[in-house]
């Protein structure tokens, strides 16, 4: 009987040990993958910025975001180091939509950041979160006033104004 109890006590321990690394791996390739987005995100920020600045961001980001939303959530996990959820700092992780959604949460950060540091100027369209309900009355209103179209660049993997 001590055998058996041994037994399934070290089967217990090896169980434990198993879902604790599975969860130290999933949490580690969540924050490579958004570090991968965000090298990313620097990139295209820098290419929007020469474009267009702050509207080709903008641009980007609200198109971009609408794409995302119509995604269904099947991906990896990836996620978001100190988001600010109800005013407190939290690691959050989502499931992916596209592959370009860690990179559009890192665009839209560098692009919020951007504006408290005074490179660009206010935003006159604030960009809600992509999981928020208001970014779909955001886009509306946005599309609603955009002159000219919006379609994808391939070769840079961006939306522009044609």
């Amino acid at each position: 009987m001590l055998i058996i109890e041994i037994e399934l006590l070290i089967a217990l321990v090896l169980v434990l040990i198993a879902i604790t690394r599975r969860t130290a791996i999933t949490q580690w390739l969540a924050n490579r993958r958004y570090q991968i987005g965000l090298k990313r995100a620097r990139k295209l920020f820098q290419l929007l910025d020469q474009k267009d600045g702050q509207n080709a961001i903008t641009n980007h980001l609200l198109e971009e975001g609408h794409f995302l939303r119509a995604k269904r959530r099947v991906g990896d996990f990836y996620c978001i180091p100190d988001e600010d959820i109800d005013g407190e700092k939290q690691d959050i992780m989502l499931r992916m939509s596209h592959k370009n959604e860690p990179r559009w949460v890192a665009l839209r950060r560098l692009y919020i950041s951007s504006i408290q540091d005074g490179y660009f100027k206010k935003s006159v369209i604030d960009i809600p979160a992509l999981w928020d309900r208001e970014f779909d009355v955001t886009y509306e209103h946005w599309k609603d006033n955009l002159s000219g179209t919006i379609q994808r660049d391939e070769q840079e993997d961006a939306w522009i104004v044609a």
